[in-house]
């Protein structure tokens, strides 16, 4: 297989809430597709949730992204929740928070 593949779906829920539903790897050859979602719900008041349950491989850039979400949400005020995380992946990095 030549290319990795990252598919981002996107959600909202009735009262705003955005729903980042996350499947295939997130790495170096993908994670600007995910950056660049996240990007654009900067400016969106509503809580964000990263579905990462279909993620089975985050590398460092992958979690550079996170990182970074997560960091760009606290200092505007908002929320990133990252959830669904496999225990498989949580052996191979920190915690996010």
């Amino acid at each position: 297989m030549g290319t990795e593949r990252l598919a981002v779906e996107f959600e909202r829920s009735l009262d705003g809430d955005v729903l980042l539903r996350v499947t295939g790897k997130l790495e170096r050859s993908t994670a600007a597709l995910l950056e660049g979602v996240l990007q654009a719900l900067w400016n969106d008041p509503n809580p964000v949730v990263l579905d990462l349950s279909r993620v089975d491989h985050i590398d460092s850039r992958g979690l550079d992204v996170l990182l970074t979400a997560e960091a760009e949400a606290q200092r505007r005020n908002a929320r990133v929740e990252v959830v669904g995380v496999r225990e498989s992946l949580k052996a191979h990095r920190p915690p996010l928070e």
